[in-house]
Order: structure tokens, then C-alpha cells, then sequence
């Protein structure tokens, strides 16, 4: 295993070696997708050791936690704020379905737009997912008919390293790590294991969710198989299919079923 003084003078280099690519598609040099947690941060202060040109961009959800935007003002003050077209509730509508792990439209539309005509520096490793495991440092995709090639720095590092390096560099990462391991979208189905405790920490975007599952029954139809907005929400934060939530639920004949998963998730 690479020590991390290697890794850091790999990504170094690289970024070196790419810059007069990322200067050929923008005069700004690297765009550099910043979300504020820890591995946006070590990209963002790798291209600064590089002396590369960049400019680094926080995609704005309108779902992000509170913490994580007072963490970015106060820290990170050159970073440039992309504000949605529609807020995570408007898209829902638009889409007439909720995010799920398979179609996860919102980062599409949100997130995945963004930079086209630019090379992009974003922060994944192969550590995440196996999915994640599999990419390689450059890559080049194509949407909307645009080049957007993306480059992943820090691809090999490890949880440690990240953690490592920010320590060393004197660089502070926000409080919500103290009560999570992954920051990002409040409610996001990608991170399951860790939804229903987001949601019982901003009630407010719990509520805004459930009320957007009533609009959706109301205005088209959608998920009226469950009994109410709160019991499609309960189905939602179970990282389980819907025909198994309710074989389950079907399975417990008890009538107060909805209130003790609402009362686990509450």
C-alpha cells in the first residue's frame, strides 16, 4: 500500500500534467465540485498545493444541512454557489416520484449538469462502493451532448487518508462528521442507513417530504397503495422494496402498525 506522501505527489502531478488540458476548455483552469465534506476538501487543497488555475463550485440542493452551508461561508469563502433551478420538493413534483436508489434523477439534475465544457475534479474513491472501485482516474462523458471529463485525484485513498491529510494541512471539517459518516442530501436514499437519523435531526425537512407524498396522492395519483403521506414516508426510509414493506406490513395485523415505524423514524 502506498504511503500517503506518495499519494499526495501523485495527485500532484497529475494535476499538473492535466492542467493545460483544463485550460483548453475553460479559462478558469479546473472545475472543482466542492460539497464541503472531507474529500471535496482534500481536492480543493490539492489544487492548491499544484498552484493549478481553478475555480471550485458548491452545487446548492436546497436539502443540504444547515451546519454544512455555515461550514462552507465560514471556511471556504471563495467557493461559488450554483443555486437549482427548482428546489428538491418542486423537482419531486415535476418528476411525480420520489428519489429512489435506482433512479436517483435529483443528482442528474442537480449535480451531474454541472461543469459541461469543463474538466471537473471531483473527490470519489474506489473505498465507497464497489461501483466506485471499478472507475478510473480520467474519464470523459458526455452529457447533453457536452464533453465533461472528470478526473479523480484521490481515487486510491483510504477513509485514513483523508483524515490524515486534513490534519496535517490544519484543515477543519464540519461538526456533522461528530454525528455521521457521510454528509450530504438530507433524506438521500443512497445513504439509507443513516436516513431516518437525518430526518429526525431536521423535522422541518421531514415534514416538507411528507407533505410533497400528499401533493403527489392528491394532485396525481401517485402512492395511494399506502394507507397515508405518512405511511409512503415510512415505506420510503426503509431501504425496502414496496412490495415487501407491504407483504410486511400486511403480515403484522395489528392496526397500530403505522405509529411504531413512525415512531422509530420520529
Amino acid at each position: 500500500m502506498k504511503a500517503l506522501s506518495d499519494k499526495i505527489f501523485n495527485s500532484i502531478c497529475f494535476l499538473r500534467k492535466m492542467e493545460k488540458m483544463a485550460l483548453q476548455y475553460s479559462p478558469d483552469g479546473f472545475h472543482v465540485a466542492f460539497s464541503g465534506g472531507k474529500d471535496s476538501q482534500v481536492i480543493h487543497e490539492l489544487c492548491r498545493m499544484a498552484h493549478v488555475k481553478f475555480k471550485a463550485y458548491f452545487y446548492q440542493t436546497s436539502v443540504d444541512p444547515p451546519e454544512l452551508l455555515r461550514f462552507i461561508r465560514t471556511n471556504y469563502p471563495g467557493v461559488a454557489w450554483l443555486k437549482p433551478e427548482k428546489t428538491m420538493f418542486q423537482l419531486i413534483l415535476q418528476k411525480k416520484m420520489l428519489p429512489l436508489r435506482n433512479r436517483r434523477y435529483c443528482c442528474e439534475v442537480i449535480k451531474e449538469r454541472r461543469g459541461l465544457n469543463e474538466v471537473v475534479v471531483i473527490g470519489i474513491r474506489k473505498e465507497e462502493s464497489k461501483r466506485r472501485a471499478k472507475r478510473k482516474v480520467f474519464t470523459n462523458d458526455c452529457k447533453l451532448g457536452c464533453n465533461k471529463p472528470l478526473l479523480s485525484i484521490i481515487l486510491d485513498w483510504t477513509t485514513s487518508d483523508v483524515f490524515e491529510f486534513l490534519e496535517k494541512r490544519h484543515l477543519p471539517v464540519s461538526e456533522l462528521y461528530k454525528k455521521m459518516d457521510r454528509i450530504g442530501c438530507i433524506g438521500c436514499p443512497m445513504n439509507c442507513k443513516s436516513q431516518r437519523k437525518e430526518l429526525r435531526m431536521y423535522p422541518n425537512h421531514r415534514k416538507a417530504y411528507v407533505n410533497t407524498i400528499e401533493k403527489l396522492r392528491e394532485e396525481f395519483g401517485k402512492y395511494l397503495e399506502f394507507d397515508s403521506a405518512e405511511d409512503a414516508f415510512s415505506w420510503w426510509c426503509s431501504g425496502i422494496s414496496k412490495k415487501k414493506y407491504l407483504a410486511d406490513k400486511k403480515q403484522l395485523k395489528f392496526p397500530y402498525w403505522d405509529e411504531v415505524v413512525l415512531t422509530e423514524i420520529i
